[in-house]
C-alpha cells in the first residue's frame, strides 16, 4: 500500500510540473489574444475617426465648389485656398471628436490631402482644378497621438504598436428629378419657377433676363427674377409647390418653411414627379407678387433652397406658361439650388434676385450621379448646385 501511495504522489507531482510548463504558453496566448483584440478595437475606432474627418472635409467643400464655378468669378485661386483651409479645419475638428483607445485623434496638416476623382473612377492626388475629394490619414504612432500601449506586449518584447487608418471621400452631384416623402422633414423649395434657358445663359455669361450683369451684395453675379422676366402676366413665375392655392398666406408659408411632407405627397399622388426634359410635368402657377411676399423672401435671405426649372411653351413668340395668372401651368423639367441674394424696393419696384448655392436635400431623388466637376454634360446643367452626401471612395 505504501508503494502505491508513493507512486501516485510522484505522478501528481509530475502532472503539476507539466501543468506549470504548459501554463506559460497558455498565458502567452491569452496575452496575445487580449492585445490583439485591443488593437483591433483601437484600429476600428481610428478608422471611424478617419472616415468622419474625410466626410466632413468633403462636405465643407460644396459651397466653395459653387463659388469657384460661378460665372464671372475672378478670384478662383482665393476661393480654392479658402476651400482647402476650411476643409482642413473641419476635418481636424471632426477627427478630434473621435477617440481611439481613449485618445482624441488629432490630425497632422500634412495628413489631409486633396485630389480629384473623375467619372471613370480614376483618382489624381493633385486636382487639375477644384478638388472633389478629401483624403485623411489618422494616426496612433510616434508622429501623432502616440503609439498604442499594449497590456502584455512587454512580455512579448513589443510594448507599443503603431496604428494608421486612411479614408478618402468624394463629393457627388446629381440632377434632382423627384422628391420623396420623409416623415417630419420639409424640403427647402421656393415657390418660384425659373426658365431653364435663363439659368443656362446665366451660367454661360452671368447675364440676367434683362441682358445685364447684376453684381449681388457679395460681388458675385445674381439672377434677377422679378420684375424681370415678366414671364406670365399676373403671377410672374410664382408656382404652387403643393396643392394649387391662390392665397398669399400659403405662399408665405412655402417661402418661409418650404414643402411639407403633405405637399410632396400631393406631387407624388398626382404624378407631378419625377420630372425631366423628356417628361415635363405641369405645375400650377400662383398669384401675383405682393409686398408681403417680398418681406417673406427677405426673411430667407442667404438660406439654401431649391427652385423648379421650367421649359417655356414657346420661345418665338415667348410664352412661359400655357395660360395666364392662376390658371397657368409651367412645364417643370428639373430643379436648381439657390439663395435669395437680394430683396429690395416694393410694389412694381420690387427686386428679387437669386444666386446659385450648394444644397443637399434629404427629400431629393437624384439622377445622373457622378463626382463633382467631372465634366460630363447633363440634361439641365443644374449639377453645379445639387449635391449628395459625400461617399467613401477608397
Amino acid at each position: 500500500m505504501c508503494t502505491t501511495n508513493r507512486s501516485q504522489s510522484r505522478r501528481s507531482g509530475a502532472a503539476a510540473i507539466l501543468f506549470l510548463i504548459l501554463l506559460i504558453p497558455l498565458l502567452g496566448m491569452m496575452a496575445f489574444a487580449i492585445d490583439t483584440g485591443y488593437m483591433c478595437l483601437a484600429q476600428t475606432e481610428l478608422q471611424n475617426a478617419a472616415d468622419a474627418a474625410a466626410r466632413a472635409g468633403s462636405q465643407s467643400l460644396q459651397p466653395y465648389f459653387v463659388q469657384y464655378y460661378l460665372p464671372g468669378q475672378g478670384n478662383q485661386s482665393g476661393i480654392l485656398n479658402n476651400a482647402k483651409a476650411a476643409a482642413l479645419a473641419v476635418a481636424k475638428k471632426y477627427s478630434s471628436l473621435n477617440t481611439a483607445a481613449g485618445v482624441n485623434i488629432q490630425l497632422l496638416d500634412a495628413d489631409v490631402g486633396f485630389g480629384f476623382l473623375d467619372a471613370s473612377g480614376n483618382y489624381t492626388p493633385s486636382a487639375p482644378s477644384f478638388p472633389n475629394s478629401v483624403s485623411v490619414v489618422a494616426r496612433r504612432d510616434s508622429l501623432q497621438n502616440g503609439p498604442l500601449a499594449l497590456f502584455f506586449g512587454a512580455i512579448l518584447g513589443k510594448p507599443r504598436q503603431d496604428l494608421q487608418a486612411t479614408a478618402r471621400t468624394t463629393m457627388y452631384t446629381g440632377e434632382v428629378s423627384s422628391l420623396q416623402v420623409v416623415p417630419g422633414l420639409r424640403s427647402r423649395m421656393l415657390p418660384v419657377a425659373l426658365d431653364i434657358n435663363i439659368w443656362q445663359v446665366f451660367y454661360q455669361t452671368g447675364k440676367s433676363p434683362d441682358g445685364k450683369k447684376h453684381p449681388g451684395p457679395n460681388g458675385a453675379y445674381q439672377i434677377q427674377v422679378y420684375p424681370y422676366p415678366k414671364q406670365t402676366s399676373g403671377n410672374f413665375s410664382l408656382l404652387c409647390i403643393g396643392p394649387p392655392d391662390g392665397n398669399s398666406p400659403t405662399f408665405r408659408n412655402w417661402i418661409d418653411n418650404g414643402m411639407a411632407p403633405s405637399d410632396i405627397q400631393y406631387q407624388v399622388d398626382h404624378a407631378l414627379v419625377p420630372v425631366s426634359p423628356a417628361a415635363p410635368k405641369p405645375w400650377a402657377g400662383g398669384p401675383g407678387m405682393t409686398d408681403t411676399l417680398g418681406a417673406n423672401f427677405a426673411d430667407v435671405l442667404n438660406l439654401p433652397n431649391m427652385i423648379p426649372l421650367f421649359r417655356p411653351i414657346s420661345t418665338s413668340p415667348y410664352q412661359a406658361a400655357d395660360s395666364t395668372g392662376q390658371n397657368s401651368t409651367y412645364n417643370i423639367i428639373g430643379f436648381a439650388s439657390v439663395i435669395v441674394s437680394e430683396v429690395s424696393g416694393n410694389g412694381s419696384n420690387l427686386n428679387l434676385s437669386l444666386q446659385p448655392c450648394a444644397v443637399s436635400d434629404a427629400s431629393a431623388v437624384y439622377t445622373n450621379v457622378m463626382p463633382a466637376g467631372s465634366g460630363v454634360s447633363t440634361t439641365t446643367g443644374t449639377m453645379q448646385t445639387t449635391f449628395l452626401a459625400p461617399k467613401l471612395t477608397n
